[in-house]
C-alpha cells in the first residue's frame, strides 16, 4: 500500500507528502489561490502521463527494443457542471518505429496502474479520523 499525506497550509495551499518527497499544491490566482505549486488536477494528469511513459519504458526493455526517446502527454476536457473530466488522451511521442511503437502503447496499457485504476473506476472510502 502507498500513502500521501496532505495537510492544509494557508488560503489553497496544501503540502503533500509522500515517502520523502514533498510537493506544493496550490490554485492559480483566477480560482482565488497564490499559485505556489500544482493544481490537484494538474497533479492527476501528471500522474497519468508520467506512469504510462514508465509503462511503455518497462514494456520496451522488456521486448528489447531500444528507446531513443519518449514523452507522453496528456490533455483533460473537463465537464465543469460535473466536476469531472469527461475525456482524457494521452499522446505518445517518440522517434521509435511507428508500428513499434503502436504495439508497445498497447502492451504498456496493461502495466499503468494509474490509466487502470481511472478506466475501472476504483472505489473510494471516506473515513473520518478527529485526531489531527
Amino acid at each position: 500500500m502507498i500513502e500521501a499525506k496532505a495537510e492544509w497550509k494557508k488560503n489553497y495551499q496544501v503540502g503533500v507528502q509522500v515517502r520523502q518527497f514533498d510537493i506544493n499544491v496550490d490554485e492559480p490566482p483566477q480560482y482565488h489561490g497564490e499559485d505556489t505549486g500544482m493544481m490537484p488536477t494538474e497533479l492527476f494528469i501528471s500522474s497519468l502521463a508520467s506512469c504510462f511513459c514508465l509503462a511503455l519504458v518497462f514494456v520496451a526493455k522488456r521486448k528489447r527494443i531500444e528507446i531513443a526517446d519518449m514523452r507522453v502527454d496528456v490533455s483533460a476536457e473537463a465537464d465543469t457542471r460535473n466536476f469531472r473530466y469527461k475525456r482524457l488522451i494521452v499522446k505518445v511521442a517518440s522517434s521509435t518505429i511507428k508500428t513499434e511503437l503502436e504495439s508497445l502503447v498497447e502492451k504498456a496499457k496493461k502495466y499503468c496502474y494509474v490509466s487502470n485504476t481511472i478506466s475501472q473506476s476504483c472505489p473510494i472510502e471516506y473515513e473520518i479520523d478527529n485526531e489531527v
